[in-house]
């Protein structure tokens, strides 16, 4: 199936200019993190990475910052980066509370989300699924779409901005790790943006619980692969 042909930046060797070799050291971190190579704790120096990764200090000074940001690394009151604890136990609360929040406000949202809104998002999963080569970043943009339609549907934006968080902190779980998910995804998405549009909010607690699961379980397999 097309859309399952696959490539995230890092994929193509062929980088050129500070962004890319941003995206590339981002990736690089993060799946040395993923795997155990860094583990919890472990100090980040700017000039070892660079000379690690064979690029300059700039790329590497950006992807710290995007890694800092995802609470993915931390800095210490000494102002030293270090790694965050990214284990499975932790993903797994960490998906445990989008789940309690994501599966209310999908109640709350059920009647708020437009039809005119939802044909846009089912457009969007349409070309999704289309397109011969999905980045992470097309992925991950359409996921958004989706979840935060029904975020702001349901009218609370102080929840919307919780789950926001939430789903940042979880998100580097894209396409690139968990390939498998991308056509069931996207089909569940489309249950989940048109239950919202009906009259039964139980229904659409349930797609999303249903949903929040296949993430979680997809996670777990990944996070116990790489580590074994």
């Amino acid at each position: 199936m097309n859309a399952q042909a696959l490539r995230s930046e890092d994929d193509n060797k062929a980088f050129s200019g500070e962004g890319h070799l941003s995206d590339y050291a981002y990736t690089r971190l993060l799946d040395m993190m993923l795997a155990g190579e860094l583990r919890p704790g472990a100090a980040l120096q700017e000039r070892r990475l660079a000379q690690m990764l064979e690029i300059s200090r700039t790329p590497v000074r950006e992807a710290l910052f995007r890694l800092e940001a995802e609470e993915l690394i931390i800095r210490r009151p000494e102002r030293q980066l270090v790694v965050a604890d990214i284990g499975l136990e932790t993903y797994v609360r960490l998906l445990d509370l989008r789940r309690i929040l994501e599966v209310e406000v999908a109640g709350r949202a059920t009647g708020l989300v437009t039809h005119q809104r939802c044909a846009e998002v089912e457009a969007a999963i349409d070309n999704l699924l289309k397109s011969n080569m999905v980045t992470a970043a097309q992925h991950w943009a359409v996921d958004d779409m989706v979840h935060h339609t029904i975020a702001e549907a349901a009218g609370n934006p102080v929840l919307a901005q919780s789950i926001l968080d939430l789903r940042r902190r979880t998100h580097i779980f894209n396409t690139k790790r968990i390939s498998h998910r991308l056509v069931p995804g996207a089909e569940e998405h489309r249950q989940l943006i048109r239950a919202t549009t009906g009259t039964d909010p139980e229904l659409s607690r349930r797609l999303m619980g249903e949903h929040l699961d296949h993430v979680r379980d997809a996670i777990v397999d990944y996070l116990l692969g790489i580590r074994r």
